[in-house]
């Protein structure tokens, strides 16, 4: 909890943020004569006849169709809204009263703040149980969770086609840092996989 108007988002010693932002990343990932991008299109059993490998961050409960049971997990609702000049000088301010309906506020021109920009938009982010037809954003990880997540885990371990990551796919709370980092080790232990003709892993990450 912070009580002071410290404008650095995290503590870690090195913090960095893309200069264009993270879209123009993902776009310059994206843009490669390997990839196809498909939007709007759930993923099904029978698109696994489609490739050799596949990498799966969604929720680690949908990958199985819920047959176990559904993990738990909180979702978010976003109210946008507009304001002249600088509605409250930092990127993000939390909210913990118990009257106060949001959790947060984000001002997005703060991340950015190499940018000059007379009017802004801010976000109220409002906290709830994810429903059936929610998009899930932090796995609670009570525990009852993390039983019917070793069964799950049970499962995954079977899946020789399959490598589950990120947050939903391995149900763990990952920061944007951590996330990147076990990617790129993911994928630097798959290539050695490849190289030597071994089995490519369901996790690359403790999942005890």
């Amino acid at each position: 909890m912070r009580f002071n108007y410290d404008d650095n988002y995290f503590a870690h010693k090195f913090q960095g943020m893309p200069k264009e932002g993270y879209t123009q990343i993902v776009d310059a990932i994206l843009d490669h004569e390997n990839i196809e991008v498909r939007l709007n299109t759930p993923f099904t059993e029978s698109m696994k006849a489609e490739f050799d490998h596949i990498f799966w961050s969604g929720p680690l409960d949908a990958y199985f169709g819920f047959e176990l049971g559904r993990l738990g997990y909180r979702t978010l609702d976003f109210e946008a809204f507009r304001d002249e000049g600088d509605f409250q000088g930092n990127a993000v301010i939390n909210y913990g009263d118990e009257e106060v309906p949001y959790t947060r506020i984000s001002e997005h021109k703060h991340f950015a703040p190499w940018e000059q920009h007379e009017k802004t938009i801010c976000y109220r982010e409002f906290s709830r149980v994810c429903g059936e037809n929610d998009i899930p954003y932090y796995p609670i990880r009570l525990v009852k969770d993390k039983a019917l997540l070793q069964q799950y885990v049970e499962k995954a371990n079977k899946e020789t086609q399959v490598t589950f990551v990120g947050r939903l796919g391995t149900y763990r709370y990952l920061d944007m840092d951590v996330t990147i980092k076990e990617a790129l080790e993911t994928a630097d232990a798959v290539k050695e996989s490849l190289e030597k003709q071994s089995a490519i892993k369901s996790f690359y990450v403790n999942m005890d």
